[in-house]
């Protein structure tokens, strides 16, 4: 790498949406930490421990309601809308944006994949993938690209494929080889969760190292490969249409969709809890099965846009500035707060640390989110006075353009 340090002035950034990619940031730390950091199967006998703590089963609604399945989708709308800012950002004469942007992709990739063997929850290599899909339908019109965003946010491809497979299934297995297919994968998801909890620092690298194929197996057949590339072409849109630049303007747009997705989602679930609690799953008709995975998707896709609409127009009161000073110091180091996140989960409940997965109730959990979530304000805000980059994304970026960028203050 050549040993120069380019000194040129930071690009302008936008802080709403710096800030709320701290949001984002708030989200995924405690989906993460609720389920120990383990980001796969625990065991049934860890979540029975806590199946009588009131707190708990109030956080357990809370995740399922509001958390699980819609921060990694705020997370990847914000990413369309970063690459879009870069696109629009270039220079007149850069001719080598694509190209360089995805170098930055294999950069993104090989941080994802030291990540994974580490943690397998990782995103950052999916989006690594991913991401090409960007430059490919950033030449497609905005018509097209909403189409195709809104087919994929809702996971169009793979409701399509379980509705074929809920009228035309496949030939059914026996009893008995599905007894045994189920305990063999009961007694692989016990171990696995045992190697995490207990296991040495090169037992658990080689185990997270063979759950890539699970895990490629997992976002492809439950669509949230598809669903992430939805959210990135609509941050694209969101980029190109400068919306974040244009919010004041956009505020009755922002409101009319904050309510909107409200009365969908309070809609939504409070029919799933009707049901829940009213009508047993045997009894229900088999089309049901489909209307509910609609449902599901239309509730996990509108509920990202209720989060984005409303911590859109929160963030950018007045009375909010403070708010939004401090999530933006973790928004401007995303990257290295992400890894941060999961570094500290890594230590606290897995071998090579101190072992405590399923140790604290999910509600304890919860309250550690928060605390490891203000603790990185603290740091963000006081490695920012020091430094013009996090340190991830200060070697990211030197490495995207081979020369040393200017860090130190």
């Amino acid at each position: 790498m050549n040993l120069q340090t380019i000194s040129s002035p930071l690009k302008k950034r936008i802080a709403i949406v710096d800030g709320l990619r701290g949001t984002a940031l708030l989200g995924i730390v405690l989906a993460h930490a609720l389920g120990w950091f383990i980001a796969g199967f625990i065991p049934e006998k860890v979540w029975q421990v806590y199946q009588h703590d009131v707190a708990s089963t109030v956080v357990s609604y809370i995740d399922g309601i509001f958390i699980s399945g819609k921060f990694y989708t705020f997370f990847s709308f914000l990413f369309g809308v970063s690459f879009a800012l870069q696109f629009t950002q270039r220079k007149p004469d850069d001719t080598h944006f694509n190209r360089r942007f995805l170098w930055r992709l294999v950069l993104l990739f090989i941080i994802g994949f030291i990540h994974h063997i580490h943690w397998r929850g990782d995103i950052l290599g999916i989006y690594a993938i991913a991401g090409v899909f960007l430059l490919l339908f950033n030449y497609f019109n905005s018509n097209t690209i909403t189409v195709l965003a809104i087919l994929l946010c809702l996971n169009t491809p793979i409701l399509l494929k379980n509705t074929y497979k809920l009228y035309y299934p496949d030939k059914p297995k026996t009893e008995k080889i599905q007894k045994q297919e189920n305990e063999k994968a009961n007694i692989e998801n016990n171990k696995n969760y045992q190697t995490l909890k207990t296991g040495t620092y090169t037992a658990i690298l080689h185990q997270n190292f063979q759950d890539f194929a699970f895990k490629a197996d997992f976002q492809w057949n439950s669509g949230r490969f598809f669903v992430t590339i939805g959210f990135f072409l609509l941050g694209l849109l969101a980029g190109r249409k400068k919306v974040f630049e244009h919010l004041d303007t956009l505020k009755p747009v922002f409101r009319k969709t904050l309510w909107l997705t409200l009365v969908l989602n309070v809609v939504i679930v409070a029919l799933f809890l009707t049901i829940q609690f009213t009508i047993p799953y045997e009894k229900l008709p088999t089309w049901f099965n489909a209307f509910a995975e609609l449902l599901f998707s239309v509730h996990s896709c509108t509920m990202t846009l209720f989060y984005i609409t409303g911590f859109s127009l929160l963030l950018s009161k007045t009375s909010w500035q403070g708010v939004l000073t401090n999530l933006s110091y973790i928004g401007k180091m995303a990257l290295t707060n992400y890894l941060l996140q999961s570094t500290i989960g890594i230590l606290l409940f897995y071998g090579y640390g101190f072992g405590l997965a399923g140790n604290f109730s999910p509600a304890w959990c919860f309250v550690l989110g928060i605390v490891i979530f203000i603790g990185q304000i603290f740091f963000s805000k006081w490695w920012l006075s020091q430094y013009y980059y996090g340190p991830i994304e200060w070697l990211w970026r030197s490495a995207t353009y081979w020369q040393w960028q200017k860090m130190k203050r």
